[in-house]
């Protein structure tokens, strides 16, 4: 069970939750909701113990899983004497079954060594006892078991093709992500801890996912702005305002959190209009008494302390339920590009003998919209950065047209400088401006533009490395607000964020009249977006977009 009693966050001067106490018991599965910015993702890292709250205090159970936003760490993909982990070793990791897996291959090793021609006289019987002796206590741990398990996982989450002596180091960014989700379900803890577990999951694994959170046996709390995700597999929902700095628990899934929130500030408001509506005929009789006898007058007194008890018993508006607030942005364009954007020929990637993409050819003109589609692993990523400069094909050529200017939005948010300032970020990035006219936007400014993104206040000097998924995905946006693109590169820009500021960059790209090439695994978002064209990878088809190709963006249906 985790309990959390009287508990007060804060970053920095800034405070995010307070006085907030609520349990998780037995396998409940709980969702936190919010919008980008309130603090959702240093709640749940204080939950699970990687912070410590400002006030109160938190139980936690013995055994406890955390999967973050962040990358892999380094350190977990460390060579081991000299060899690389590999995908095995570092799921077996998962239980601390690694180490004795890794000694048996190397008794085993050390066994084959010694019955080869020249070695028959070296004496293989300690090695043989301890073979036996470490075998037993890796089958007596589940350790055969697991390898089936893992393979089960794996296959779940859709890397059933990646085989378990590959090292860890060569996987995908997107793979990777997906192999900690598999470690962190296999270690089968009493309690897990899940910071948005969909970003990078197609389709089909995040209904797996959905299917295996609802029936394991271990505790959940999640972070996810995927709504069917939330639906399916959440019992609970704790919103934590931005406004109020509460948290407050609701029954059921996010649909019925919707509906309960909503009943809830339609509920206040119409309790606040009839308070204020007493208040108001109150006051016309008591101001129609003064001027009358000295008695009539008297009770008027009587009627002003009513008045006065009715106001000192209204809540604070700021305490109410309200509806929450989203950031605003623009695309403004500094000037237009050539007609011709981009022409590909043949262009091709690989990563060693490891072929991503394979003679792709396309063209885009001015003013185009083009969605790239494709499972996970069929090199979408990879032919943004060729795009965008940050990666040279292996082979062929992509020609950037006249007065092109492009704003690349990464996945992974490689733009961003972690250990620069908002503030700093954003004065880089008005430096980079292509084709900047007039003075550089002054600190005043910028500050500006980072309220219009939900920075507020000292929030501009917080060290771009300290933010959350949301809150990274936001100063992005940011950043290609302010270079004035006429040609904007979009790799999953709606991970992390909330529904409201999902619809706010949706509406900006509507009325965006650049050149527009996008990466979406989001289907709504894609069909409201209405591209012109879809390139189909790896086949590096190019089709003119029908809603009937939304069948393949990997969705959950």
């Amino acid at each position: 069970m985790l309990e959390a009693q009287h508990v007060d966050l804060r970053r920095g001067a800034t405070l995010l939750l307070e006085d907030a106490s609520f349990r998780v018991n037995g396998s409940e599965k709980v969702g936190i909701v919010g919008i980008n910015g309130a603090g959702k993702t240093t709640l749940l890292k204080t939950l699970y113990g990687e912070l410590d709250p400002d006030g109160g205090t938190i139980a936690r159970p013995e055994t406890i899983g955390y999967l973050g936003q962040e990358p892999l760490a380094d350190a977990l993909l460390a060579a081991v004497d000299g060899t690389p982990l590999s995908v095995l070793d570092f799921m077996l990791g998962g239980r601390g079954l690694d180490a004795m897996a890794r000694e048996l291959r190397e008794i085993e090793a050390a066994l084959d060594a010694a019955t080869k021609p020249g070695n028959e006289a070296t004496d293989s019987s300690a090695l043989l006892e301890r073979y036996g002796e470490l075998e037993a206590q890796f089958q007596g741990a589940g350790g055969y078991d697991a390898e089936f398990e893992i393979v089960q996982l794996l296959a779940g989450l859709n890397l059933k093709g990646v085989e378990m002596d590959r090292p860890v180091s060569a996987l995908s960014g997107g793979q990777k992500t997906k192999l900690a989700l598999a470690r962190v379900l296999f270690s089968a803890p009493e309690m897990l801890f899940l910071d948005e577990p969909t970003n990078h999951l197609d389709g089909k694994a995040t209904r797996w996912l959905m299917e295996y959170l609802g029936r394991c046996e271990s505790a959940v709390v999640l972070i996810s702005h995927d709504l069917a995700l939330l639906d399916t597999a959440i019992t609970r929902i704790l919103h934590l305002d931005a406004t109020t700095k509460k948290l407050t628990a609701y029954k059921g899934n996010y649909t019925s959190y919707l509906k309960q929130r909503e009943g809830a500030e339609e509920r206040a408001v119409a309790q606040m209009e009839r308070t204020q509506d007493k208040i108001a005929q109150l006051q016309q009789q008591a101001n129609w008494m003064r001027g009358k006898t000295e008695k009539v007058a008297r009770r008027a007194k009587v009627l002003d302390h009513k008045v006065e008890m009715l106001r000192e018993a209204m809540p604070d508006t700021a305490h109410m339920p309200h509806k929450e607030r989203a950031f605003t942005m623009d695309l403004p364009i500094t000037r237009p590009s050539g007609r011709d954007v981009f022409r590909a020929e043949r262009v091709a990637k690989s990563y060693g003998t490891k072929a991503v993409l394979d003679s792709i050819s396309f063209e885009i003109e001015r003013q185009q919209r083009l969605v790239v589609i494709g499972v996970n692993g069929a090199g979408k990523t990879t032919l943004l950065k060729m795009i965008a400069g940050v990666l040279e094909p292996t082979d062929g050529a992509i020609h950037r047209g006249y007065n092109v200017d492009v704003g690349y939005f990464a996945q992974e948010h490689e733009q961003l400088h972690p250990d620069m300032t908002l503030l700093e970020e954003l004065q880089q990035a008005a430096e980079e401006t292509p084709n900047r006219t007039g003075q550089l936007p002054t600190e005043h400014t910028l500050r500006g533009l980072l309220g219009r993104f939900l920075f507020s206040g000292d929030q501009a000097y917080q060290r771009v490395g300290t933010l959350s998924g949301g809150e990274k995905t936001r100063l992005a946006l940011a950043r290609l607000m302010l270079g004035g693109y006429n040609t904007l590169l979009l790799d999953e820009p709606t991970n992390n964020l909330d529904v409201a500021s999902r619809a706010r960059v949706l509406k900006a790209l509507a009325g965006y009249a650049g050149t527009l090439v996008i990466v979406s695994h989001d289907v709504a978002f894609v069909e409201a977006l209405q591209p012109d064209y879809a390139l189909l990878l790896p086949a590096g088809q190019i089709r003119y977009f029908d809603n009937s190709l939304l069948e393949l963006v990997p969705k959950v249906k």
